[in-house]
């Protein structure tokens, strides 16, 4: 025990006396950090959380850390929240394939938390979970100097709040624009705003852009890089818009519920000069669905409705490709007349890491090959602190398969990891939670670590 004590106080000063080395370097500039020191093989790692609450403010839950090699690894976090007079420090130890929580309510008091994790190696993701609703959202390995997000809802009943956590040791600096059904507004009061280092902040949207029920947001980084999170309350439940740093042109939504008392929508932002057509392939059961579209004007918002649709059966979940003749932001709202969860689309990657924290399972899960050419996948399921089976796939340009169907059962994902990788970034998972209308609530896959 003694030796094992002293190990982890060496690695942790060894940590901190790196990242001030590397404070101490570094120069005041708005280039976010290299994505390609990022990896299982990295000799050390970051990782960065935001959004989550305490019970007052609807988003309160825990961060799990997932370690998905088969060393030892040895994390010091630090919590930070608005509200609170001081950081506070932890450690960890992520023994191989290991998994450990932690409750930033349980480590200091505040209002909005952000954690930032140092990690002696790579391979460890992390995830936020509302406690209450089982929403999700991933945490980041960097900081960034552009966000988008889109979707929000600041009309009665409804709060959006943006979560902006400066990880770096100099202040930062950013605008903040929108985006609804009206065109663009930059609202002086979130103009030039400055956080401190290592500092939490919070905006709220319902401030400037009043009882509106879809806003696109674009946060542009003037000095330094942030980590942003959306925080929006919805009817009764809550849930965390981690947004996007690309927009898109292309992509696929592999799991949108029909369900009949369910409500999906595509939420859609333009935030380009020139006007955008928007359209999205519907695949649902054995249906033929006429595409539906939407023209989304320079600077404005739009929404297109999947469920209620009467030009879309109610038949289980729904496969959506989206086109656009411009890049733009698109997000999912789904859930019910008492309030929607909001998940956006994601961006391929070459390792996606979808870890079941929760321990209560998936209503269904897919991968997706977003490559334009047939891309060989591997996979390793890890369950109780073991790798359980490693396989192999091939999936053609477009394609989507069933997790379930590759693993043998989608019992097998249940309090399971199961990490995915290919050569190049083509894969994107979508994964939904179990619910009751089936599909309203969508899990997030992290980022490889």
């Amino acid at each position: 025990m003694r030796r094992s004590g002293l190990v982890l106080l060496a690695a942790v000063v060894l940590i901190l006396a790196l990242v001030g080395v590397l404070n101490i370097r570094s120069d005041v500039t708005n280039s976010a950090p290299n994505p390609s020191a990022a990896g299982p093989t990295a000799q050390s790692s970051a990782l960065y959380c935001t959004g989550l609450t305490n019970a007052r403010g609807g988003l309160r839950g825990v961060v799990t850390f997932v370690n998905t090699t088969r060393a030892t690894r040895h994390v010091v976090v630090h919590a930070v929240a608005t509200g609170a007079s001081s950081a506070v420090a932890t450690a960890i130890t992520l023994g191989p394939y290991a998994r450990d929580s932690v409750s930033p309510t349980n480590l200091l008091v505040g209002q909005t938390y952000a954690l930032s994790a140092q990690v002696d190696g790579g391979g460890v993701s992390a995830e936020q979970v509302v406690t209450r609703h089982g929403t999700q959202a991933p945490c980041s390995n960097e900081g960034v100097t552009s966000w988008y997000g889109s979707g929000f809802d600041t009309t009665v009943g409804s709060a959006a709040i943006l979560s902006v956590y400066n990880p770096t040791a100099t202040a930062a600096v950013f605008n903040v624009t929108t985006f609804t059904n009206s065109g663009y507004l930059a609202p002086a009061p979130l103009q030039g705003v400055s956080v401190g280092p290592h500092a939490e902040l919070t905006l709220n949207l319902d401030d400037e852009i009043v009882a509106t029920s879809n806003v696109g947001v674009q946060v542009t980084v003037l000095r330094g890089s942030l980590v942003i999170v959306g925080d929006q309350i919805s009817g009764t439940t809550s849930s965390m818009n981690y947004g996007t740093t690309l927009l898109a042109s292309t992509g696929t939504l592999a799991l949108v519920t029909t369900a009949n008392m369910a409500v999906a929508q595509v939420r859609i932002s333009n935030p380009g000069p020139a006007a955008a057509v928007v359209k999205l392939k519907v695949k649902v059961g054995k249906f033929n669905v006429a595409p539906q579209s939407k023209t989304v004007a320079p600077y404005h918002s739009a929404v297109i409705t999947i469920t209620p649709n009467t030009a879309i059966p109610a038949a289980g979940e729904a496969s959506l490709v989206m086109s656009s003749t411009q890049a733009v932001d698109v997000t999912l709202a789904t859930g019910t007349q008492d309030g929607l969860t909001f998940s956006p689309l994601d961006s391929p990657e070459s390792r996606v890491v979808l870890a079941d924290v929760t321990g209560a399972g998936y209503g269904e899960a897919t991968l997706t090959n977003a490559a334009i050419a047939t891309t060989d996948v591997k996979w390793t399921l890890i369950h109780h602190g073991a790798v359980v089976s490693t396989g192999s796939t091939t999936l053609g340009a477009g394609g989507t398969i069933s997790l379930g169907q590759l693993l043998g059962g989608r019992d097998k994902l249940q309090g399971a990891t199961l990490v995915l990788s290919s050569a190049t970034p083509a894969l994107v998972v979508d994964a939904i939670l179990n619910t009751t209308p089936g599909g309203v609530t969508l899990a997030a896959a992290l980022d490889g670590g």
